[in-house]
């Protein structure tokens, strides 16, 4: 039986090196098949790169004991205003999603961390099945690969399914990794979290100057226990002090992502309780509406509800945009698209 040929990205850079030296080629073919990789390359282009002569056989030998990506793209859907999602096969069978978002100057994406999400926010497609595992350091990788092969990604936000201090080890890895051979550093990387205040504290000592998102949606503890049940412990302002921490032991701002559901938190008096809770912070509000999920029991807001909760929370002297909602053609929302493949147990 042949040996298991392994994920290119799951070998270290030093590692990648060595194999690539018993093929007989220089080790440094190995930093630029990494880089070549991430940039959204296929190994049989490398060759046509300008000054590029890959040492014959090397490919060849290398495919014998890897395997340039553990997963594959099952489908992709592109949306009229540029936006692509993109639903990957992994290894064991499992799915998971990734978004590839066009800006002006520089595209961005938005990646997973685990195979669906315990965190059970009840707005969110993504927590319907619960977590199945976390990814490995080298499938988040991958996905910036797939994604790089549609299109430009500068930027990176952490935000797809999953929780990603639930998986901190592969977090710790891949950053890195992004800043040097992906060519993107941690101020063009946002990592996403709904708590606790220690997972933040747990991102902060990172020592990573990436920005920071608290999924807040509710400053009441009540209302935000309801929307999130598994962070029902969490005083919001208890969340907001661990952002703060986190600005003062990093230097980055950071935001706070305000999902706005219609008759749930988008009154007058919930714009002026985010606007009172920010108060002396040095917080980003980030509103964005709700991005309908069929069968969820949450509607959008009225028409211009949204922009008067921006508004309001300008007039408090609160530094606040409403975001863009993209790409609902492609089912571009969190969670949507694995969701329509697996069995479904029922909204909540």
């Amino acid at each position: 039986m042949a040996p298991l040929r392994r994920p290119f990205f799951a070998l270290s850079r030093e590692t990648a090196r060595e194999w690539v030296a018993a093929t007989g080629a220089s080790p440094v073919w190995a930093d630029r098949l990494r880089a070549h990789l991430l940039q959204g390359g296929r190994p049989e282009t490398l060759a046509s790169a300008p000054g590029r002569h890959v040492p014959q056989g090397l490919l060849a030998a290398l495919e014998e004991k890897v395997l340039w990506s553990s997963s594959h793209v099952l489908e992709r859907h592109p949306a009229p205003d540029g936006v692509e999602k993109i639903l990957l096969s992994l290894a064991d069978g499992e799915a998971i999603e990734a978004v590839r978002l066009p800006g002006k100057e520089v595209g961005s994406a938005c990646v997973s961390s685990q195979v669906g999400c315990a965190m059970a926010c009840r707005f969110c497609a993504s927590g319907l099945e619960g977590a199945s595992r976390n990814l490995h350091a080298h499938e988040i990788l991958e996905q910036v690969m797939h994604l790089r092969q549609g299109g430009s990604v500068e930027r990176l936000v952490f935000m797809g399914s999953g929780e990603p201090t639930a998986n901190m080890a592969a977090l710790e890895t891949v950053l890195p990794i992004l800043r040097d051979e992906a060519g993107i550093g941690p101020r063009h990387v946002l990592v996403s979290t709904v708590g606790p205040p220690a997972a933040v504290d747990r991102l902060a000592d990172l020592n990573m100057k990436f920005t920071l998102a608290l999924s807040l949606h509710a400053v009441d503890p009540a209302l935000r226990g309801d929307l999130i049940p598994t962070q029902a412990h969490v005083v919001p302002q208890d969340l907001l002090d661990a952002a703060c921490r986190f600005y003062a032991q990093t230097g980055r701002p950071y935001q706070v992502e305000w999902v706005l559901m219609g008759g749930v938190n988008d009154s007058e008096e919930h714009a002026r309780e985010l606007a009172k809770a920010m108060q002396g912070r040095r917080g980003h509000i980030s509103v964005i509406v709700w991005n309908v999920v069929p069968g969820m029991p949450f509607q959008a807001p009225i028409p211009g509800r949204a922009e008067a909760f921006v508004e309001s929370l300008r007039g408090a002297g609160c530094s606040a945009v409403l975001r863009r909602t993209v790409g609902a053609p492609a089912t571009a929302a969190c969670g949507q698209l694995r969701a329509a493949r697996v069995p479904k147990i029922g909204y909540v």
